[in-house]
């Protein structure tokens, strides 16, 4: 089920008995995902019910799989989706206010319903995977530096 922000308040939340039953399908599939390799799922209730799943599905499947058995919240997002201020703060794991002001500084494109603003997944994933990139580059000058001054 693909859940979209406007049908779902909460992520999902892995019961006890889910996360055991998602560790061992996780771990049933990982060496699928790990291939690159198509698969077919047998229902075992209804062997006439055999389900086709590219291999990219598989390992999405698994990434979810894996993060319901650490009882992790999990929600799947279309990267065309949009969310409220409120939302990509707590996407980016920021304040809304501090969200607030890379979108006025333009650092994160978005648009305005109204007067409510709204920002893509897909332009929040990519500001996240700057802003990380960013923040290596900066560790590994700092250790650099720190080596080339022979600092403990």
């Amino acid at each position: 089920m693909l859940a979209l922000l406007d049908q779902v308040k909460e992520p999902l939340v892995a019961t006890d008995e889910e996360a055991v039953i998602a560790r061992e399908a996780a771990e049933k599939l990982s060496s699928a995902a790990l291939a690159g390799v198509d698969v077919r799922l047998r229902v075992a209730e209804k062997a006439d019910i055999v389900v086709p799943l590219p291999a990219r599905a598989v390992a999405m499947i698994v990434e979810v799989l894996t993060a319901m058995a650490q009882r992790k919240p999990v929600s799947v997002l279309p990267h065309t989706a949009e969310l409220t201020t409120n939302q990509a703060a707590d996407f980016l794991n920021v304040s809304r206010p501090y969200l607030v002001g890379l979108l006025e500084k333009e650092q994160i494109p978005y648009r305005k319903v109204g007067t409510h603003r709204r920002i893509r997944v897909a332009d929040l994933q990519a500001f996240k995977d700057s802003s990380s990139k960013t923040r290596r580059e900066a560790i590994a000058s700092m250790v650099a530096e720190a080596q080339r001054l022979k600092l403990p």
